[in-house]
């Protein structure tokens, strides 16, 4: 027993310091008032970038929000990169405005597809200082490009924008991953930059200067190439930005059984990026002190962590048995402690969820069934991960976008947008 007391003390203090990591940076950083790049005139060229595959019902409503921008329209484009397509996204995207570029190279993710866009476009004729890169379910707000020009102005480099939710009132499941993104926002990024550290990409509605792609290249080949490249950032001492006034508006699942394939996708992904860079990343912890990669470090470990974290509820099982068997277990006792537990779980969790709402004034824009489930996408979470770690890679699975929505309905404001 003395044993397995100090097994589950040791395992236990390892995820209570995982978690304090992310609960001290979230307490420090997250209510603190959001740091803006001060507006700058424009002045930069920008380049919006689209991988796109099988996205005919929704691309037109993307491409549409960026032609309005309130930027300048000499002074950025959009370019759609259909591939792998059986239906008429290229057509669709020409009709709405976009540029196309057509892949002449097979690609297999959409890291090798924003490879091949930028080797395109940094060798085109045209002459773009940013990408803006997007996915094609996506609603932008008309002054992303105007706060992707006040980052460039004050040297960033690289940048992610706030990530918003198109589509939160579809069902429970959409609710919880919009409340999710939205604490990603505030308790990760926000919270980060208002300490002084790096934010991390976030797949979507992000911005790369031209001059970082040719000095270090696109080279992601994970499933999750938002993370594997904010990696990389770490790895090369770039800080990522964060610009709270850059809002994109994405299409969230609407089934558990989608979000479910999603998130292993993103499981899968982290554990890739674990094997492929703790090692440089603990050198730049150990070398260069450097929080970027200890926090992407600690980021990659994730998954493992929660795997370490069952240790104490099985040893504690354990126990329960060798009290069992000797007669000297307290039932009544037990039987409170587990239903006491359960329960603040569950409380715990769906306070979060109602927590992010309130701090990011969203109560409004998800159903009380997604506040009173935030436990049960929570606890989904441990299947995805310990079917990465346990059964591999799965094979990509392609999530049905098909919510066609304009910037006047997903905001309640009186907007002249459209496909």
């Amino acid at each position: 027993m003395n044993i397995l007391n100090l097994i589950i003390g040791i395992t236990s203090a390892l995820c209570a310091l995982f978690g304090l990591h992310y609960v001290l940076i979230a307490i420090l950083g997250g209510f603190r008032k959001a740091r803006l790049h001060p507006k700058q005139p424009p002045k930069h060229r920008i380049a919006a970038v689209i991988a796109a595959r099988n996205e005919e019902e929704v691309i037109g409503y993307l491409v549409e929000s960026l032609k309005r921008q309130d930027y300048p329209e000499e002074l950025f484009d959009v370019y759609v990169v259909p591939n792998n397509c059986s239906d008429d996204t290229h057509g669709a995207a020409l009709r709405a405005g976009a540029k196309v570029l057509t892949c002449t190279r097979e690609v297999h993710s959409k890291g090798e597809v924003m490879r091949f866009a930028f080797d395109e476009l940094l060798n085109g004729e045209a002459q773009y200082d940013a990408f803006c890169i997007f996915d094609a379910d996506n609603i932008v707000d008309p002054g992303f490009f105007q706060a992707v020009n006040n980052a460039l102005c004050q040297g960033a480099q690289i940048a992610q924008g706030y990530r918003d939710s198109k589509n939160p009132g579809d069902s429970w499941i959409a609710g919880c991953v919009s409340m999710f993104y939205w604490g990603m926002n505030r308790l990760y990024n926000r919270a980060r930059n208002a300490l002084g550290l790096s934010a991390a990409l976030n797949g979507t509605g992000f911005m790369v200067s031209a001059g970082l792609i040719r000095k270090y290249g696109w080279d992601t080949s994970s499933l999750t190439e938002d993370l594997e490249f904010t990696a990389q950032c770490a790895i090369h001492g770039v800080k990522v930005h964060w610009m709270n006034d850059a809002i994109t508006y994405d299409e969230q699942p609407v089934t558990l059984k989608d979000s479910f394939t999603q998130r292993r996708r993103w499981s899968a992904g982290t554990l890739q990026c674990m094997k492929r860079y703790w090692g440089q990343l603990a050198q730049g912890v150990f070398k260069r002190r450097s929080f970027a990669c200890l926090d992407m470090g600690l980021l990659f470990m994730g998954p493992v962590i929660q795997l370490i974290c069952f240790v104490p509820g099985i040893l504690a099982l354990v126990q329960v048995a060798i009290s069992l068997a000797s007669g000297t277990l307290d039932l009544p006792a037990l039987l409170f402690g587990a239903i006491a537990g359960a329960l603040g779980s569950i409380l715990g969790s769906d306070a979060l969820g109602l927590l992010i709402c309130l701090l990011e004034r969203k109560t409004g824009r998800v159903r009380f069934s997604a506040l009173a489930n935030m436990w049960i996408f929570l606890l989904s979470w441990v299947p995805a991960n310990l079917a990465c770690i346990f059964f591999g890679i799965p094979k990509w699975k392609a999530i049905p976008h098909n919510r066609g929505m304009n910037l006047g309905q997903i905001t309640g404001k009186n907007q002249d947008v459209g496909a």
